[in-house]
């Protein structure tokens, strides 16, 4: 029910919950029952990228613009244009690179580090993380107005141990998916 009204809101999704709860499938089923869903969603891993490159992973850069910038390279959110970006481990952004974040979800235009021109943009950003981000803006890791423009649509995903109805669904798809696999039959999973 939360995910049919966050799809129908147009709004920013912040999807929270414990590693593994399945943040990721939720944020993919809102992108693909959304009117963006002729165009696949764009996704970056904040934790996954080093520091010095998420700013131009996610806003691209200009030829020259730092060392190793050999030619121009646009950025995720034009890559996600008239779609949706999808950024795993938000918390772990660097708080350098959350300042430009909030300006482009603001001003729905980016700028590629090293140049003065901005381009517009139309993305749906759905973040997840496993952290409390009110406890990371106490702590002054993260940007409350940051916080703000991407929560504009909170779910919550409860762990498994949480959602025990949940669990013989699971076990079904698991086993259909290695059934088709290996190319086995087991009766009622084909």
């Amino acid at each position: 029910a939360m995910m049919e009204r966050a799809i129908d809101s147009g709004l920013n999704v912040l999807i929270t919950g414990e590693t593994c709860t399945g943040k990721e499938l939720v944020a993919k089923g809102i992108h693909y029952n959304s009117s963006r869903q002729d165009k696949p969603p764009v996704a970056l891993n904040c934790a996954a990228v080093q520091r010095e490159l998420i700013g131009s992973e996610l806003f691209g850069h200009r030829k020259g613009a730092f060392t190793g910038a050999i030619e121009d390279k646009p950025g995720l959110f034009e890559v996600a244009n008239q779609s949706t970006l999808l950024l795993d481990e938000i918390g772990d952004m660097p708080p350098e690179v959350q300042g430009n974040l909030l300006r482009v979800l603001e001003e729905g235009k980016v700028r590629r580090m090293g140049e003065h021109l901005l381009r517009d943009i139309d993305v749906r950003v759905l973040s997840m993380t496993n952290r409390n981000l009110q406890q990371e803006i106490r702590a002054g890791r993260f940007r409350e107005d940051l916080y703000y423009r991407l929560d504009g649509f909170n779910i919550y995903v409860p762990p498994l141990r949480d959602r025990r109805d949940d669990i013989p669904l699971l076990a079904a798809r698991f086993l259909r998916r290695a059934c088709e696999t290996q190319g086995k039959a087991i009766d009622g999973f084909a």
